[in-house]
């Protein structure tokens, strides 16, 4: 047998996993309120049309409605009414420009290469704006096929922003409806469970609330999850649960063998004290508000006793109080659902954690995957589009649509999404078509009624349901050209096969380039420890300076990036073994409250300060600066464990050595408190490391 031979079972197995995995329903993610809103806010400008008898006026808004409802995510009430506005304006702009364009095919391919760059290049930003990029520039390749004099080019685009104002007031008049509810929900019955087993503790031989954690790991490490910083603060208290349930474990066998003595009852009162403060998180992630969680007790070891149980008990009390206070500061700073903004605690010293303009212009690097997807898209979509145009091919936008909503930067999803697009369009085309011509022809209510179910199925299905999706789309478009006067029934069969054709420009665009991100991940992940390594010593380092400073900034930036894109694609692809993926995806969490803790400690701008005058901070900074580095090797090499550093004991004295040294007492507790995040952060990465099964 040739080595061809026996590739091709291989190849054909890894294209059927990949079919079985995007064919998979997942409404773990789906909000039928948010989805019910936004299909208002598409109808409401058609129902305006047909009453005014100017329905094309109310299908220019419905565009505008349609790209606005993708940036309906969560988020603070200000914040995302000024999102929404935003891209209201650039949607009115947009469209202005592609139907004044339409006359010139050299002008109309300019504006497609812009857009698909920026298209590209949200894709960093999650896929919430992902499809807010795509929208945009779908409306575009429509649009410039439609061509209008500059008047009514400007009328059109001012058409479209009203529309996106309608969605807008829409999103928030209902606000609020309940951010990342399942999510929250999922992590509420497991902290519940948790404080339960806590209340009433069991033996160590007990495996409870291992159903609750798996329910729950389900629900947070889905397809389709944005990167912000309330997902991963999700991510972590899912972590920080699953240790915490192994210390509550081991300290109730320990309760047991110290029955007879009173320390026994000691261990029993702390684990009451996590039960409360368990049920605590719970209550708060139920209400969607963990702004008033009550503080965690101190991270001091209780004195048990001198037998080696009653050491190790005290050793494990403070483990849990360890956990106990990450859950409540991850809780606090990263989940705030709304009621603050996520990075309240660094904003007001001038710095953000993910700011998005930062995030972006990280990504404009050569090494960058983000950049390479941006340059296939600015040059696939005005050639696709110029080509169809040139050798006269009915709506011809449908082949360059078909690109930029299926193309992704790795071959996997490339796949996953051209096959899912071919099918769910063959399907929606048919359906749409069947029931505008037998059931409702020409009757407008009903077409309206129509597209006001079709956008509520496509939101309701989400970007994890991307077949789903494709049928809702299609049918969306088939109405809404219906509405304007181009029958479905003419255009179907050219519509599949454009759709068909595109895909295929997808996947060579990809092959030509192939990348398989499961290979790349762990050199991604230790490249970002690395760069926070880097970070860390550019604050302590007596001699670095603010430009040097601000670059291992940017670094860091730029390589939590690469590593945040490396890991969905990873997560798409057909991976024999998922260990890898969750691990990475744990420890990208984890580096989330680390990152925190380093931006505090850069924010008291006295670091350098106290890592030349004071002995305890310069041991501890150069104990973690170790310790990373030890993280980053071991993920290089294959996911090995690591021996930590005594982190813990190092800190010991630390505060009392910054009072000693003169620093102010306000300064003394942020770095204390930015020590305490960074021992936990590095401590729990190397116990996910050493929790990975063999």
């Amino acid at each position: 047998m040739t080595a061809a031979d026996s590739a091709f079972p291989v190849a054909l197995r890894s294209l059927r996993r990949l079919y079985t995995e995007a064919a998979r329903l997942d409404l773990s993610q789906s909000n039928p309120l948010v989805a019910l809103r936004n299909a208002a806010g598409l109808v409401l400008p058609l129902v305006g049309g047909a009453l005014t008898g100017n329905l094309a006026a109310g299908v220019a808004a419905s565009i505008g409605a349609l790209q606005v409802a993708f940036a309906d995510r969560p988020g603070p009430y200000r914040l995302r009414a000024a999102r929404m506005l935003g891209i209201a304006g650039l949607a009115g702009v947009t469209a202005a420009l592609a139907a004044a364009f339409g006359h010139s095919t050299v002008a109309t391919a300019a504006l497609l290469a812009v857009l698909g760059f920026v298209a590209g290049l949200l894709l960093v930003a999650g896929p919430s704006a992902t499809q807010a990029g795509i929208a945009s520039t779908a409306a575009a390749l429509v649009l410039g096929h439609l061509p209008q004099s500059p008047a009514a080019a400007a009328g059109t685009g001012l058409l479209v922003m009203l529309g996106g104002v309608v969605q807008t007031a829409l999103a928030v008049a209902a606000w609020p409806l309940g951010r990342h509810r399942p999510e929250r929900l999922a992590l509420a019955a497991l902290y519940r469970q948790l404080a339960a087993l806590a209340a009433d503790p069991v033996g160590e031989a007990s495996v409870p609330v291992t159903p609750a954690i798996d329910e729950a790991s389900a629900v947070l490490r889905g397809v389709g999850h944005d990167h912000g910083p309330s997902v991963e603060a999700y991510r972590v208290l899912l972590d920080e649960a699953t240790r915490a349930r192994r210390d509550i474990l081991v300290l109730s066998g320990y309760a047991g063998r110290l029955a007879t003595r009173p320390t026994a009852q000691v261990i029993r009162s702390e684990l009451a004290a996590a039960s409360t403060t368990l049920t605590a998180v719970a209550d708060g992630l139920v209400a969607g508000d963990l702004s008033g969680l009550p503080p965690a007790g101190p991270d001091e070891r209780p004195a048990l006793g001198d037998t080696p149980t009653e050491r190790a008990a005290a050793a494990r009390i403070q483990s849990l109080a360890g956990q106990l206070r990450a859950m409540i500061e991850t809780a606090r700073t990263g989940a705030g659902e709304g009621r603050r903004t996520e990075d309240a605690g660094l904003a007001g010293r001038g710095f953000r954690l993910r700011d998005p303009l930062a995030v972006l212009r990280a990504n404009l690097a050569l090494d960058s995957p983000a950049l390479r997807h941006c340059v296939r898209l600015a040059i696939l979509l005005p050639v696709t589009d110029i080509a169809t145009r040139s050798i006269g091919v009915q709506r011809g936008y449908w082949v360059a649509l078909t690109v930029l909503v299926v193309l992704r930067p790795d071959f996997a999803q490339t796949f996953q999404r051209s096959l899912m697009r071919v099918l769910g369009t063959a399907i929606g085309l048919i359906l749409a078509s069947l029931v505008v011509h037998y059931l409702v022809p020409g009757w407008t209510p009903g077409f309206i009624a129509l597209v006001g179910l079709a956008f509520f199925g496509m939101r309701l299905a989400g970007p994890s349901n991307f077949g789903l999706s494709s049928i809702f789309l299609a049918s969306l478009v088939v109405v809404l050209l219906e509405l304007i006067g181009i029958p479905a029934r003419t255009t179907v069969g050219i519509r599949l096969v454009d759709t068909a054709i595109g895909g295929v420009v997808a996947l060579l665009a990809v092959l030509l380039w192939p990348s398989w991100e499961r290979r790349q991940l762990p050199d991604r992940i230790a490249a970002l420890i690395g760069a926070y390594e880097n970070y860390l010593r550019a604050i302590v380092d007596p001699e670095s300076t603010a430009a040097g400073r601000s670059d291992a900034r940017r670094q860091a930036r730029l390589a939590r990036s690469a590593a945040e894109a490396s890991l969905d694609q990873a997560r798409a692809e057909p991976v024999d073994s998922r260990g890898s993926v969750e691990l990475a995806g744990s420890l990208l969490a984890h580096s989330h409250r680390l990152v925190q803790a380093l931006m505090a400690l850069d924010a008291t701008g006295q670091s350098r300060e106290m890592y030349a005058k004071v002995p305890e901070y310069r041991f501890l900074m150069a104990a973690a600066t170790r310790s990373l580095a030890g993280l980053q090797q071991a993920i290089a090499h294959g996911w090995r464990q690591v021996r930590g550093e005594r982190l813990r004991a190092l800190a010991t004295g630390l505060a009392a050595g910054l009072a000693g040294a003169g620093f102010p007492a306000d300064v003394v507790g942020a770095a204390t408190d930015a020590a305490d995040r960074l021992i936990n952060s590095i401590d729990s990465m190397a116990a996910v490391l050493a929790d990975r099964p063999d």
